[in-house]
């Protein structure tokens, strides 16, 4: 008898290396309307959270422009890159980041992706 295998298309993954953070299209399709965000660290329960900003948010400036963060959308996927975050990060986690996948969730309270950096 045959045990079906999980896919992971539906699944929401974070890729961490050294230089941005790459999400799968499930994770890009959150910020597929949106070009900047937000980025916070959760050195207590090792989380990141990517809170996606809109156009009007900005023009109200709701958020210091300091603050925000560039999301590339491509085919399939989205890319925020910060080499000083990723070097924030990978301290935080002990670890080096070689292209880690992460597993994430939608927090639909808060609207924000919530990305688990302990190392799996």
């Amino acid at each position: 008898m045959y045990q079906w295998i999980k896919g992971n298309v539906y699944k929401l993954i974070a890729t961490l290396s050294d230089t941005c953070i790459t999400l799968n299209n499930s994770a890009a399709n959150h910020f597929a309307d949106v070009r900047w965000c937000l980025i916070g660290i959760d050195s207590d329960e090792l989380k990141l959270a990517i809170k996606p900003v809109s156009k009007t948010d900005i023009d109200l400036h709701l958020y210091s422009l300091e603050d925000l963060h560039k999301v590339s959308m491509g085919n399939g996927y989205a890319r925020i890159s910060n080499k000083s975050l990723m070097q924030s990060v990978a301290e935080l986690r002990g670890a080096p980041l070689l292209n880690d996948k992460c597993s994430c969730e939608w927090d639909e309270k808060n609207n924000m992706l919530v990305i688990n950096l302990a190392v799996q």
